[in-house]
């Protein structure tokens, strides 16, 4: 054994003993927690009666009163936050203002202006400003220097000043927009055809003329002056750039400069311009009510208001550490996720929020299992009972499946009070089931109550699931009894497949249609088959795993054999690149159409057992080179599952950055809200490919489908409605609180000032 070897193991005792290395040590990067900012959207909706009703303008005032101008008078938000979206009331706060025929409203000095057919006026300095205008089709207007105004009706122009006097008037066709310009004191003028700068008492200076003009910002710090000119195909940046195109929508609707950042309002939806040169895009109901953006206004507290043609978006940020996230999604896992201690990966919301509908669901061994070990992270690094109880209660229910079926080594997908027994195995099911990835359905009475049924046909998926927590249990739990007990589901689960010929066997006597790591199954998979290796390489990690803690030979000798006389070492050593597409059998080619995902997380969970209970320095060494050639397969998906994943083997260089980035930009609404990228028009696409990696780099998680460690992060696209929720316990809250315990994200670093 080499001084590497020796390393290595003393690397991983430490790591399992909760030991943790000093920032920096052995050259270990670790995060710093500090405060970061977290968006998420507040949405206001029209009322359902009053869906017909136009919106057009927005205001905000120095004490954050948002108004809205719609074309039956004004409103304004009501009653919405996070998760429960507002709706809109009669703004009837000044009462002499409620029968005017208000045309515009627009914020001049942090306070709210109004025009109608006779006056500009606020109710802001005393009600001093009280503007005749004299020009009844009056519709849009600006605030210049010292309470002077520029007032329009599409065609007239008048320039007034706070008494009323008229200082200057003249024509301008078909003006869209009026924008004034602090830093040049002059007035720009939008219409379709050009963009035109005044300054009071000099002529017009045409600026830009071009076709499809929507509207016009002025934007810069200090001596730094550029004028943006958006349109129905993009903008241009003056002075000195062509039409820059390459948007997420270049049908622009509207622009603002808004503490230092570049807003814009599209067709669909709004997006901001990034020191980078990228662009962050806010889309769909995770972020806005409707896509077609009106307005865009800064709002209170640093919030940016958009408002669309559905209603009122406000996107907002939080300051919180990623520990503050945690606890959020903790929280929300609680109250929302948590079926007689399973954790239930995705709820249904039927009437709101308020209440999660949990339901059976085919795989929930491996997502609780994902869940507990989480909570288990969680106490080692905090000492929390509650994530200690959290624990328990998710292995009481992963013990319930195997003491449910009355079968002793046979677990259960799932349980449930008064269910229906049915069974869906009848003539034809594997080919169902195989072309539709659900597996049968067979529900069979309760070995422990006649109240109670469990789900049959278990698989590698489930099985991956109970080892991973049941080791997580057996290393991290300080209570003898309940390892024992995790120890006996252990035991009994792989001694149950070693001693059927390394299947599941089912109720029925046969295999479970996933459930097999026979050699005459396994090999005669076709090398560049995926099953091939997948299947080779869990079940050496389980059964490592089972001699490690039961220490009974027949689990290294069935290992060995599989290994030395199966193949089953060159499997699972096979290079990843050289997985693909296969046509020479019908389940070889169902299973090799595209990247299995759901294979990668089996793959990483199963890593913990087959990389640190190597039988041998030599074969760890082995595995770490598979592990490696699979992480840098995934280096694109920057999923910090894997990356953590992989760190376990003892690299320093396992992608922390893209990790917390990762964290950082997971999305605090798990809705499934439909989600749209592919039409956008600044993403660079990939040709078709085995993996479908539909762009080189990953876009920003908010912007994308809800992500979970078995799902295609490249999707650009999903329907929704946001009536159901994902789970944060295995998405996200495994591969931070796994983070925290392998020492490579820091506590958190609270700031001295309260936030």
């Amino acid at each position: 054994m080499g001084k590497r070897d020796l390393y290595i193991i003393l690397s991983f005792f430490l790591l399992i003993s909760g030991f943790k290395e000093k920032d920096g040590d052995k050259g270990k990067p670790v995060y710093r927690d500090l405060p970061y900012r977290q968006e998420y959207s507040v949405s206001y909706y029209l009322p359902v009666h009053e869906r017909s009703l136009h919106l057009k303008d927005i205001s905000v005032n120095r004490d954050g009163q948002v108004r809205i101008l719609s074309d039956s008078g004004l409103i304004v938000p009501d009653n919405g936050n996070q998760f429960y979206a507002g709706t809109f009331v009669a703004d009837v706060s000044y009462p002499a203002i409620i029968p005017k025929k208000i045309s515009a409203i627009g914020t001049y000095h942090n306070q709210t202006i109004y025009l109608d057919d006779k006056q500009l006026f606020s109710n802001a300095w005393a009600g001093k400003l009280q503007v005749d205008h004299g020009l009844p089709g009056a519709r849009l207007f600006a605030g210049g220097d010292d309470f002077h105004f520029l007032v329009s009706d599409g065609d007239s122009l008048l320039y007034l000043d706070m008494a009323g006097k008229r200082l200057w008037n003249g024509l301008f066709r078909n003006l869209k927009q009026i924008r004034f310009l602090e830093a040049s004191h002059s007035f720009l003028l939008v219409s379709p055809e050009k963009v035109v700068e005044w300054k009071p008492g000099m002529a017009f200076k045409e600026i830009y003329s071009g076709k499809g003009i929507t509207c016009a910002t002025g934007f810069g710090n200090g001596a730094v002056r550029k004028i943006a000119v958006g349109a129905s195909k993009g903008y241009v940046m003056l002075p000195g750039t062509g039409l820059i195109d390459k948007l997420p929508c270049p049908d622009i609707t509207c622009m603002e400069y808004i503490d230092g950042q570049l807003w814009f309002g599209s067709t669909w939806g709004a997006y901001r311009l990034e020191p980078d040169g990228k662009y962050n895009y806010y889309a769909g109901q995770r972020w806005l009510p409707g896509n077609h953006v009106l307005r865009i206004e800064k709002g209170p507290q640093n919030s940016i208001l958009v408002l669309t043609e559905k209603g009122l978006g406000q996107i907002c940020s939080r300051k919180m550490t990623l520990e503050d996230k945690a606890m959020f999604y903790e929280q929300q896992v609680r109250e929302k996720n948590i079926r007689y201690g399973i954790n239930c990966s995705v709820v249904k919301l039927p009437e709101s929020y308020s209440s999660g509908q949990t339901g059976n669901q085919p795989s929930d061994n491996l997502w609780t299992g994902m869940y507990l070990v989480s909570q288990l992270y969680r106490y080692k690094v905090t000492g929390s009972k509650e994530a200690r109880d959290n624990a328990y209660e998710s292995f009481e229910a992963l013990e319930r499946l195997h003491t449910v079926t009355g079968i002793k080594g046979l677990f259960a997908r799932s349980f449930e009070r008064d269910y229906k027994i049915e069974s869906a195995k009848d003539s034809g099911w594997q080919e169902r089931e195989l072309k539709t990835g659900s597996p049968a359905s067979l529900w069979l009475s309760a070995a422990d109550h006649h109240n109670w049924t469990w789900r049959s046909t278990a698989s590698s998926d489930q099985t991956v699931g109970q080892v991973f927590a049941l080791t997580a249990i057996l290393e991290l739990v300080d209570d003898p009894s309940w390892k024992k007990r995790a120890l006996a589901c252990l035991d009994n689960l792989i001694g149950y497949i070693v001693d059927n010929n390394l299947y599941i066997i089912d109720v029925d006597g046969q295999p479970t249609m996933w459930g097999k790591w026979n050699p005459e199954y396994v090999n005669a998979f076709p090398e560049n088959v995926g099953d091939r290796k997948i299947t080779s390489s869990n079940i050496i990690a389980f059964l490592q795993t089972a001699y490690k803690f039961t220490h009974k030979d027949k689990y290294r000798t069935k290992a060995y054999e599989l290994m030395e006389k199966f193949g089953y070492l060159d499997n699972l050593m096979r290079p990843m690149a050289k997985i693909g597409s296969d046509n020479s059998g019908e389940l070889s080619k169902v299973l090799s159409e595209e990247w299995n995902h759901s294979d990668d997380e089996m793959y990483f969970l199963a890593y913990w057992g087959l990389y640190p209970y190597a039988f041998t320095p030599p074969l760890r060494e082995k595995y770490r080179i598979a592990i490696k050639d699979h992480w840098n397969i995934e280096r694109p998906e920057q999923d910090p599952l894997w990356n953590f994943t992989y760190a376990m083997t003892g690299t320093t260089a396992f992608d922390l950055s893209p990790s917390i980035r990762y964290l950082k930009n997971y999305p605090l609404d798990l809705r499934n809200w439909a989600v749209h990228n592919s039409h956008r028009k600044d993403l660079e696409l990939l040709p078709e490919n085995f993996r479908g990696q539909t762009t080189r780099e990953l876009l920003p998680l908010g912007e994308i489908p809800i992500c979970r460690h078995n799902s295609q992060v490249f999707r650009l696209d999903a329907e929704g409605d946001g009536k159901s929720l994902v789970s944060a316990g295995d998405t996200w809250l495994l591969p931070y609180w796994m983070g925290r315990y392998m020492g490579v994200i820091s506590a958190p670093v609270r700031e001295k000032q309260n936030y």
